[in-house]
């Protein structure tokens, strides 16, 4: 009737629905056919290279598209290197005494920055692509003035608007070493991060890429731990930590027997915390069966028994180590 709104059939929403995706398709297949058949190895054509720029946006993970980019800017920095006409430092930087050699580096700033602008975009679209990051760092390595302290600060502020973001921590890892941080203030970074969100499995897994553990920072270690087991006894990524903390070899009998006392205290508070056993049974495992005295096969057997009716799912993981306990003590008796 007049004046109403037309309502689309279910039908008629899923042709549009193909016929917008067909077109996307066909601007992809149109676009990737333009770039391939353009493709060179001394030279490139613009066109094609704004064409990429365009289908990247879209979808950040086309692979072939960041290698065809990072041919056509090896290009440039090869062109740049040859059109300076004094001696050149490194990466296209050429002599100050030449002001065409310093009206060819800005040229090629110029450039290489409206490629880092371009992962921005990427970035927006997919915070999690790997092309992106990937390329970001590549083209940080080849600029001639890189500017290592304002990628940092742009990874803290990513990781204040999304902490789980691990593409940003490894590449926030990968910049350490170029503005010179130190190594206490990136474990306190890391240590607000996880205060903010106990739950954050990217910062707990950055930590244990930052230092090894020893005797001064291992207490400080099972502290935040306990903290966090505590406060969220059913969130995973503070007990997946934990157990690469008892990997450690400065892990010494003490710190296994008070870890399993604590645990002992949150197993009154918590008596079906499925992490809170599993870690018990980890304390254990780390002497390797052979080692272990009859209470304490005993004490595993019971806690694997539980664990089959907590977590069924892995029911066929706890028969295995009940069966391994069960002949541990034949060959005892």
């Amino acid at each position: 009737m007049h004046g109403r709104l037309k309502v689309r059939t279910t039908e008629e929403q899923r042709l549009l629905k193909e016929k917008e995706q067909q077109k996307k398709l066909t601007a992809y297949q149109t676009g990737m056919k333009q770039i391939l058949s353009t493709r060179n190895p001394t030279s490139y054509d613009p066109k094609s290279f704004a064409i990429s720029a365009q289908l990247l946006v879209v979808n950040p993970d086309i692979y072939t598209l960041w290698n065809y980019r990072k041919e056509v800017i090896l290009l440039e920095l090869d062109k740049s290197k040859s059109e300076c006409k004094d001696t050149i430092i490194d990466n296209g930087i050429c002599d100050e005494k030449s002001q065409e050699s310093l009206d060819v580096t800005k040229g090629l700033i110029k450039f290489l920055e409206n490629e880092i602008r371009l992962t921005e975009q990427c970035l927006l679209a997919n915070p999690k692509s790997y092309g992106s990051w990937h390329h970001r760092y590549w083209i940080m390595e080849h600029h001639p003035e890189p500017n290592w302290q304002n990628e940092f600060e742009l990874c803290t502020k990513y990781l204040t608007m999304d902490d789980r973001n691990f593409h940003c921590w490894d590449y926030r890892r990968l910049i350490l070493n170029k503005i010179g941080m130190s190594l206490e203030d990136e474990i306190k970074f890391s240590t607000e991060r996880i205060n903010v969100n106990f739950s954050n499995y990217s910062s707990w897994h950055y930590r244990s890429t930052l230092r090894k553990l020893d005797k001064d920072s291992l207490e400080s270690e099972i502290n935040l731990i306990m903290n966090a087991i505590f406060t969220d006894p059913a969130d995973s990524s503070a007990w997946f930590y934990l157990r690469w903390v008892l990997s450690n070899p400065e892990m010494t009998e003490g710190h296994r027997k008070q870890l399993s006392q604590t645990l002992d205290q949150l197993l009154e508070l918590e008596p079906d915390s499925k992490w809170c056993l599993l870690a018990k049974c980890w304390i254990n495992g780390i002497k390797k069966g052979e080692n272990m005295n009859e209470d304490q096969i005993e004490e595993l057997t019971e806690n694997y028994k539980k664990l089959l009716i907590l977590d069924p799912l892995r029911k066929g993981f706890y028969s295995h180590y009940l069966n391994a306990l069960e002949s541990k003590k034949l060959n005892n008796a």
